[in-house]
């Protein structure tokens, strides 16, 4: 039977357009299934630990940390479905390590506490965002660091790693879900430290000055949140208050026996230095007290005496 053009032509396309769909659309990540002797986190649910040969009603077994299996068992756990496995935090929590199968004591899966941490990284000026630097300068190009035991869910079959999406949330309890033409949703963490980039232009409109706040959405757990500020102006440098001048007025001082130094009302006068005017400059001679050389009127009464006495003796020898 041979096809009329046109159906070829449809034909054509359908079956391009069926390859372009598989080129295109990768096949989807399968982090629920675990391989033999694979890695599973506390809080991990719906999954598939078939692969490990266990079975509905089998019973894993914990010999403690180093999983000595010449022990007896520290903890025990019965499988209800192998396709629908819960590692619950109640049994599991603080059991890491190997887990096994009874009753031939080979090696399940690995239990462990799932750890991750966001970090919000300025790539303009070159720093992490830490409690002692929590201030991103507006304008700069920012992104974020996460470090996490996770990413080995690459080694799940069929699994390019560990799926999370980033939560940030700015001022007036914005959420954003990307930006700029990045997407915080559903990124894949297949290696520790992974870093996005320079993906957040800081100085855009679309994020105003202010507090933002970040954390990590994973199936297990959540991270912890990181709170930052971003703005122009570097908190740490404080605006210097600048302290009224209080002009201090004098009067007039003038010299006399008793100086008063005027002050001008309700001004407070802060241990002012004394206004000194200078007068002319005077020598002085000392004073000496001498004493007072009896007066001429004494010596001259007593020559006269003596006189006439001397003149009344020599009339007498003349006679």
């Amino acid at each position: 039977m041979q096809l009329s053009p046109s159906a070829s032509l449809a034909s054509s396309s359908f079956v391009l357009l069926i390859c372009i769909f598989y080129v295109v659309i990768p096949a989807a990540a399968d982090e629920y299934t675990i391989p033999s002797s694979g890695t599973v986190f506390i809080g991990e649910e719906n999954l598939d630990i078939s692969a490990s040969g266990a079975t509905a009603g089998a019973s894993l077994v914990w010999y403690g940390p180093g999983g000595k299996v010449s022990n007896a068992p520290a903890a025990q756990v019965t499988v209800a479905d192998p396709l629908d496995f819960y590692v619950s935090s109640v049994i599991f929590g603080g059991k890491t390590g190997p887990w096994f199968l009874l009753p031939g004591n080979s090696v399940a899966f690995y239990v462990e506490e799932p750890a991750l941490e966001i970090r919000v990284v300025d790539y303009s000026s070159d720093f992490v965002v830490s409690s002692s630097s929590s201030w991103v300068p507006k304008g700069d190009s920012a992104g974020f660091r996460i470090e996490t035991n996770m990413w080995v869910m690459a080694q799940r079959p069929d699994c390019d790693g560990a799926p999370m999406s980033i939560r940030l949330t700015g001022p007036g309890n914005v959420k954003y879900s990307s930006l700029g033409g990045y997407s915080l949703q559903d990124i894949v963490v297949s290696s520790t430290p992974y870093e996005t980039g320079p993906v957040w232009n800081t100085g855009s409109s679309e994020y105003p000055s202010g507090n933002y706040t970040v954390y990590l959405d994973t199936d297990p757990k959540d991270s912890q949140k990181v709170t930052f500020l971003v703005q122009k102006d570097n908190p740490l440098i404080k605006p210097t208050t600048a302290f009224p001048v209080t002009s201090i007025s004098h009067t007039a001082v003038t010299p006399s026996p008793a100086m008063t130094i005027g002050q001008s009302p309700g001004t407070t006068l802060l241990t002012p230095s004394p206004t000194i005017q200078d007068a002319p400059f005077t020598t002085t001679s000392p004073t000496v007290a001498s004493t007072q050389s009896p007066g001429p009127g004494i010596p001259l009464i007593l020559c006269t005496i003596l006189s006439a006495l001397f003149l009344a003796v020599l009339n007498r020898k003349v006679s």
